[in-house]
C-alpha cells in the first residue's frame, strides 16, 4: 500500500514568503543596512518561488536541492535585497541567512514541543508562522543586545590639540598589552593624521621608544609621547587619565576609518 500526500503549493509559498520576509529583515539587521519595503518584499518572493519550484523538481535528493538549489536561491535573495558589494559579502551575508534559518527552524520545533496548542495543530502553517514570529522577535532581541554590547567596545576620547581639544572614536582592545619598557605604563595607540593636530606634545623630554608585536607586523617599533591628560567618555560616564602615553602609528588604525585610536582596558571607563 501506497500513502500520497497532497502539497497545496500556494500555501507553501505563502508560508515560505513570510519565513523569508522574517528572515530578511534579520539580515539587514545584522549586516546594519537598510533596504525599502518594496526590495524586501521581492526578495522574499523570489526565496518562495525558487523554493517552490525546486521543491517540485523529481527524482533530486534533498542534499541536492539543498546544495544546488536553495543555496543559489538565497544569494539571490540577498541580492534582491541588500546593496552587498563583492563575492566576500555575498558569502558572508548567505552564511547569516542560512545561520538564521537553522535557529528559526530550530525555534519551531523547540515550541512545538513545549505549547501544547502549537503541538496539537504543528501540520498547521498558520501555527508554525506563529511559531516562526515568535522565533523573530527573540532573534531580533538577541541581534539587539549583541550589537549593543559591540557599541560598549567604543568610546570618545579628547585629546589637548594645538588650537583646543580634538575629539576621536576610540576602540577599546581588551587583547592590548602595549606597555612603554620603561615606565611599564600601558599605551594607547593613535594614527598619525590626528597626531598632527597635536604636535605641540612632541616635545624631546617626552619622547617614548615602544617595540610592538603586532599592527601587522612580527615586531617593529613605534614612536610616542607622554601627554598631559586625556580624558575618555562613555556610556557609563567620563574618566580624565594624567600622564598618558600614546603610541603614533604611521597608517589607519581602523581598515574603514570606524576609529582612530585604540585603548587598553587600562585607559577606559
Amino acid at each position: 500500500m501506497q500513502l500520497q500526500g497532497t502539497i497545496y503549493i500556494d500555501s507553501i509559498f505563502l508560508f515560505n514568503l513570510v519565513m523569508d520576509l522574517y528572515l530578511l529583515v534579520l539580515l539587514l539587521k545584522v549586516l546594519g543596512k537598510t533596504a525599502t519595503h518594496a526590495r524586501i518584499f521581492a526578495g522574499s518572493a523570489a526565496g518562495a518561488a525558487g523554493y517552490c519550484i525546486v521543491l517540485c523538481l523529481p527524482g533530486i535528493p534533498y542534499m541536492l536541492k539543498v546544495l544546488f538549489g536553495m543555496i543559489p536561491i538565497g544569494m539571490l535573495m540577498i541580492k534582491i535585497t541588500c546593496r552587498v558589494k563583492g563575492i566576500k559579502e555575498l558569502l558572508r551575508a548567505t552564511g547569516y541567512l542560512f545561520t538564521f534559518s537553522f535557529l528559526l527552524g530550530g525555534f519551531i520545533i523547540f515550541l512545538n514541543g513545549k505549547i501544547p496548542f502549537l503541538a496539537k495543530h504543528r501540520d498547521s502553517l498558520t501555527a508554525i508562522a506563529g511559531a516562526g514570529f515568535m522565533g523573530y522577535v527573540a532573534l531580533k532581541k538577541g541581534i539587539m543586545v549583541y550589537q549593543e554590547k559591540l557599541h560598549h567596545h567604543f568610546c570618545t576620547v579628547s585629546l589637548p590639540g594645538n588650537t583646543g581639544e580634538v575629539e576621536v572614536s576610540a576602540l577599546i582592545d581588551t587583547g592590548n598589552g602595549l606597555t612603554e619598557p620603561v615606565s611599564g605604563k600601558p599605551v594607547a595607540v593613535l594614527e598619525e593624521g590626528v597626531w598632527g593636530k597635536l604636535t605641540d606634545r612632541m616635545k624631546p623630554e617626552k619622547f617614548k621608544v615602544i617595540p610592538y608585536h603586532s599592527l601587522g607586523k612580527a615586531e617593529g617599533i613605534l614612536e610616542g609621547y607622554e601627554i598631559d591628560h586625556m580624558t575618555v567618555r562613555g556610556k557609563n560616564g567620563e574618566k580624565q587619565f594624567e600622564k598618558v602615553i600614546v603610541a603614533i602609528f604611521k597608517g589607519k588604525v581602523s581598515g574603514k576609518g570606524g576609529y582612530q585610536m585604540i585603548l587598553p582596558p587600562e585607559l577606559s571607563i
